[in-house]
């Protein structure tokens, strides 16, 4: 994150650029600016004639975490870490050790894929109750949640509305996203080490295999000696 530098993104959607606007400044895996105007009118109930605006100033510092891209750097220092106690040179006569140190950084490199594609659901009082929203100015009213995300290569922004009519309540939410190319890149990457660690992790099997097959043989060519001995030696007498 030291090198990154600043991207400005814009989120649409088709279906949502009338009732909800939003830009952001994202740096490395942090918001550190955003603005915000969220009219609904009729589409919520009761209707909402006036635009909600609010805003992440830059001189607040104060950011928006994001917490998928946070848990995913946190499993590839994990991977880093398992190769950097990988002594392949060390382990390459016992394969098996090898192969476990790999399946270790394979996984980690897995669920730092999965932190990006795979948002988890969280219930929108924990949305509300979100650190994150504090930083907002002026604040988010009491009956709506923010929720940032990363699913895939695309940043989304979702407002969920809750409202109550007469005895039924529910909630409205709208969406809007944005692409964003160190996303897709990096999704490219781990992809991309993904399949040489497998392919690696094969041909380390099939050494592996070929080791313990070359051994059991050689068992067995000593174990066909000692009977031949054993023979040999009742033939004396």
């Amino acid at each position: 994150e030291t090198t990154a530098k600043p991207v400005l993104l814009s989120l649409t959607h088709p279906q949502n650029s009338e009732i909800l606007k939003c830009t952001v400044t994202l740096l490395g895996s942090d918001i550190t600016a955003a603005d915000v105007v969220y009219k609904a009118g009729t589409k919520v109930q009761p209707p909402m004639n006036n635009a909600f605006r609010t805003s992440i100033a830059t001189q607040q510092m104060k950011y928006w975490f994001l917490q998928q891209l946070h848990e995913c750097r946190q499993h590839l220092e994990r991977a880093f870490h398992y190769v950097e106690l990988t002594d392949f040179e060390r382990n390459i006569d016992q394969l098996y050790k090898a192969i476990q140190y790999l399946d270790l950084i394979i996984d980690c490199i897995n669920n730092a894929k999965d932190n990006i594609l795979l948002p988890k659901k969280k219930r929108i009082d924990d949305l509300r109750r979100n650190k994150n929203t504090s930083i907002f100015t002026p604040a988010i009213p009491e009956n709506i949640a923010f929720s940032f995300y990363i699913q895939g290569s695309k940043l989304s922004f979702a407002v969920y509305h809750t409202s109550v009519h007469g005895k039924a309540s529910g909630y409205f939410k709208h969406y809007i996203e944005a692409n964003v190319p160190t996303l897709a890149d990096l999704l490219n990457q781990l992809s991309y080490m993904l399949l040489q660690l497998q392919q690696l992790r094969d041909k380390l099997r099939i050494f592996d295999e070929y080791q313990n097959g070359s051994d059991w043989k050689l068992m067995e060519e000593k174990q066909k000696q000692k009977q031949d001995s054993v023979g040999d030696l009742m033939t004396a007498f």
